[in-house]
């Protein structure tokens, strides 16, 4: 994922730790390791998330990023990258509100 993706977003340095956290957090809810979790990987048909799977998401995101994941924000993500994309776009709403 590029930066330019995001303008305004988390700076560099701050979008690499959140993946970083993110990756970690989805391995470790996914049973899988950390260097299996990529951007381009699919959900649902690569990583095979199905709904309990998305319970653990919900709860990592939260313990995780202190964000909440709500189904339409779910029903929106099919690859890791969404994902990513989401929690950036939360964070930068928590510090712009003063959260």
């Amino acid at each position: 994922m590029e930066n330019n993706m995001m303008p305004g977003s988390a700076l560099s340095s701050d979008l690499q730790l959140i993946r970083g956290e993110l990756y970690a957090m989805l391995a470790y809810r996914l049973g899988r390791k950390k260097a299996d979790i990529a951007g381009r990987l699919n959900l649902a048909a690569d990583l095979y998330v199905d709904s309990l799977d998305w319970v653990e998401i919900e709860i990592g995101v939260a313990e995780t990023f202190g964000v909440e994941l709500k189904e339409n924000d779910v029903a929106s993500m099919q690859t890791v990258d969404d994902l990513l994309r989401f929690l950036v776009e939360a964070l930068d709403a928590q510090r712009f509100n003063g959260k």
